[in-house]
């Protein structure tokens, strides 16, 4: 699945600028997906137990959660 989600860095982190609703529908499947985003790069978006986000673009992060579409017995780290 491929979906475009653009974000923006700001001085207090990062923020979605568009595509929140494609956004939700990921997380409602999982608790964390990786997205691209032209000038950051990949991020992870994680929703918090309270439902919040938080989105990182630490490699190790990104490296953490990234998972194949396809590969069989997916499974999350959340």
């Amino acid at each position: 699945m491929s979906v475009e989600i653009i974000v923006r860095e700001t001085k207090t982190g990062l923020e979605i600028v568009s595509g929140r609703r494609r956004l939700d529908a990921l997380l409602a499947l999982r608790d964390e997906v990786v997205v691209m985003s032209l000038g950051i790069g990949e991020v992870v978006i994680a929703r918090l137990p309270d439902g919040r986000l938080q989105l990182s673009a630490n490699p190790e992060h990104v490296k953490l959660f990234r998972q194949p579409e396809a590969a069989p017995g997916n499974k999350s780290f959340a």
